[in-house]
């Protein structure tokens, strides 16, 4: 709620400004009491545009006018600055309503199409399933030394939403990933040790394997099912 906060401290400034204390000192600079005091009705009225943008509330010109109006005039008081807080307090609480249904659906949505994609996925040539519910296919075994959680691997790899989506990708950036493998989610670092140095293998993860409920940046939604195809480059075992 980022935009919510940054639209609060608008709030505030303007109220410090009607309440005197930010050009109270007349030993301003003259210059800079301009610079400010367009910083001010800039920031407040850029955040709420950004908000009109994003369709959390349509800006009412009239209003917003009465209001620049209003505070030049002085006719702010205490009670009513108090009244405006309670108004944006009750805008933030519907828009995180607003947002939560949203994200609700999104999960919905994002756990309807994983559980088809595994189930068609499940059917493929070659496809297995271990108790953890992690699906994947073997194309090549690699060779040597069985991989372990605590070993560190280098790998290319793409990664993929139900849809077809590809929402990351060491391939498409042309540098492979390392890391190692009990640091990153459950389903890497139980599909990787089925493979060895030199493996090919397709993962599909669900939720619970993969981000589950919480979802990861603007990319991966909540309770979303993650396709992966990744290539094990090199192992390297963690030092004794």
């Amino acid at each position: 709620m980022l935009k919510i906060q940054k639209f609060s401290l608008a709030a505030l400034m303007v109220s410090a400004v009607v309440s005197g204390t930010v050009f109270a000192d007349e030993k301003t600079d003259t210059k800079f009491n301009d610079e400010v005091s367009y910083a001010l009705a800039a920031y407040s009225m850029t955040q709420a545009k950004i908000m009109a943008e994003q369709g959390e509330i349509k800006l009412n010109e009239a209003q917003v006018n009465k209001a620049v109006e209003d505070v030049l005039k002085g006719k702010f008081t205490e009670q009513k600055i108090g009244e405006l807080s309670q108004t944006l307090e009750l805008f933030q609480q519907k828009v995180m309503a607003r947002e939560q249904a949203k994200m609700k659906e999104i999960s919905q949505k994002a756990q309807e199409e994983g559980d088809k994609y595994r189930a068609e996925f499940a059917k493929k040539e070659g496809v297995k399933t271990t108790k953890s519910g992690l699906l994947y296919r073997i194309v090549e075994a690699g060779k040597g030394e069985v991989i372990k959680p605590t070993d560190t691997v280098k790998v290319h790899y793409t990664g993929k939403l139900p849809n077809g989506e590809v929402f990351d990708s060491s391939v498409g950036r042309g540098q492979p990933a390392e890391f190692r493998l009990d640091q990153v989610v459950k389903g890497w670092t139980e599909g990787l040790q089925l493979v060895k140095k030199g493996g090919k293998i397709e993962l599909v993860l669900p939720p619970e394997l993969a981000y589950g409920k919480q979802g990861a940046g603007a990319s991966i939604p909540p309770n979303a099912t993650l396709y992966f195809d990744v290539e094990v480059l090199d192992v390297n075992p963690k030092a004794k």
